[in-house]
């Protein structure tokens, strides 16, 4: 029974970290494509919010995935510590990366006297960093969860987390090659 519940909080954990990612992911979008400075703003402070929230969740998906680790799992499967790793990694580069980035980009926005976001606001939102950072991390995510389903020795758990690293990469690339509408 104690084992279905913090299987179930791991779980919820899981679900409201990629709830708060998609919201970022969301507003970083929008932020990209904002005409008016006031709407940027707004997306903004939404993502600077939701962002904030990540390592809540983080401690929600810890605290019962130990539990499971050492009542069931076990230190032994590559996928259970290749997959800690990554989380830790992710805990400290959230702040020290996206967050820093998303702060910075809502102080731009507030000082934005014009109605239009300037060269310099859409340059900032267009940080190259911070949507490698927050993309591959969403991509880390996604690579956990299909480690945690079909349980891969080293090689395959190394080869999951280069895809997902590629993929981030890629994909923000993508996403930042797109003419925004501010422009």
């Amino acid at each position: 029974m104690l084992y279905s519940i913090m299987l179930f909080l791991h779980i919820i954990g899981t679900v409201m970290m990629f709830i708060a990612v998609g919201l970022t992911i969301t507003a970083m979008i929008a932020m990209l494509y904002s005409k008016k400075t006031e709407t940027l703003r707004v997306w903004a402070a939404l993502a600077v919010k939701v962002d904030g929230l990540l390592p809540f969740s983080v401690i929600i998906i810890f605290l019962p995935a130990l539990y499971l680790v050492i009542t069931t799992w076990g230190w032994h499967a590559a996928w259970i510590n290749l997959s800690l790793a990554a989380l830790i990694v992710m805990t400290f580069m959230g702040p020290a990366i996206n967050l820093r980035r998303l702060k910075n980009i809502l102080k731009a926005a507030d000082a934005e006297t014009a109605s239009t976001p300037s060269a310099t606001l859409v340059k900032t939102v267009q940080d190259r960093l911070l949507w490698i950072s927050v993309i591959t991390m969403t991509a880390l995510a996604v690579a956990i969860v299909f480690l945690m389903t079909v349980k891969l020795e080293m090689l395959g758990s190394l080869v999951t987390f280069g895809v997902a690293i590629v993929a981030g990469y890629i994909i923000s690339a993508l996403i930042l090659k797109r003419p925004s509408l501010s422009n």
